[in-house]
């Protein structure tokens, strides 16, 4: 975390983990140091339980039949080599707890942490292999959002747009996932894609100077857009179709929000990742479905 430096922000109530434990305190001012304090009391996590011997099993086999993602699992290969991304991904219980509680109470965010996992772990089989270390990056990906848990109810299944300050509460969410993550597990990758996964070039939040050299952070954001772009939202009447997605995805990262090449990627993994991704020809029209009714973000008035 030394090469980019991240701008304190005062915490506005009291942040608890799964267990109840007190993570922050209200007051608090949270910053890249506060993080690593919180992460070296973790210290060494001994005790860690892959995903196949927890709860959630299941439900990563309900995103394998989901039709959204069926072009990245469809084929046998591919199914397989991400299942065993999957499988092999650990963590101690104190992180398991909290996505056992993200399913209880908001069954969205849990289906959004089960798809992304699904995607990323198609991305990164299809760009590295069989690389040391994949597992700690999937698994950062399958808890990326997990912040969200302590964002405002309301907020979160708002019809409308946001206001601008019901924008800045959701913003929070970031650096509570990276809390929450840091005190369950310590430096990880985790920890990282809890905290930057909309930072989105600068673009995003929350605001950093310096770029993070994390490697796989392109991707889990982007896989964790088109995962939120093809299921349903409160905000929208249909949700995205694959087409519409990768195009929604092209447009932004022509305007500089997601990286191309992580795009490009995606739509590679979307024709079944044949051949070399050089090959890949983009569409030259955009011709997926993109819902006409979409109250994403804040709404953007004439003259503001």
């Amino acid at each position: 975390m030394s090469d980019f430096t991240l701008a304190g922000t005062v915490l506005t109530r009291d942040l608890h983990a799964a267990s109840g434990k007190l993570v922050a305190a209200r007051g608090e001012i949270i910053d890249l140091a506060k993080l690593k304090e919180i992460g070296s009391r973790a210290g060494k996590q001994d005790k860690q339980r892959p995903l196949h011997e927890t709860p959630l099993a299941d439900a990563v086999l309900e995103a394998f039949d989901a039709a959204p993602l069926n072009h990245f699992v469809l084929d046998p290969d591919a199914r397989a080599k991400v299942a065993d991304a999957l499988v092999d991904i650990r963590f101690p219980d104190g992180v398991w707890d909290e996505l056992e509680l993200l399913r209880s109470e908001d069954p969205l965010r849990h289906q959004h942490a089960m798809w992304t996992s699904v995607v990323s772990a198609r991305l990164f089989r299809a760009a590295l292999g069989e690389a040391p270390g994949l597992s700690r990056l999937i698994g950062g990906a399958l808890v990326h959002d997990i912040g969200m848990r302590h964002a405002s109810p309301r907020l979160r299944s708002k019809r409308d747009h946001l206001t601008r300050a019901e924008a800045m509460a959701l913003e929070d969410h970031p650096l509570l996932g990276a809390l929450l993550l840091a005190n369950a597990c310590g430096d990880s990758p985790a920890v990282h894609f809890a905290l930057l996964h909309h930072s989105r070039s600068g673009f995003g939040y929350p605001r950093v100077e310096g770029r993070p050299p994390l490697r796989g952070l392109d991707l889990i954001s982007v896989a964790s857009a088109f995962a939120a772009m093809v299921a349903p939202r409160p905000y929208r009447l249909q949700p995205f179709d694959a087409r519409g997605a990768a195009d929604q995805l092209c447009d932004e990262a022509a305007a500089g929000h997601f990286d191309a090449r992580a795009v490009r990627l995606l739509i590679h993994c979307l024709r079944g990742a044949k051949g070399g991704l050089k090959e890949i020809r983009l569409p030259k029209r955009q011709t997926g479905f993109r819902p006409e009714r979409n109250h994403h973000g804040i709404e953007l008035r004439q003259g503001a």
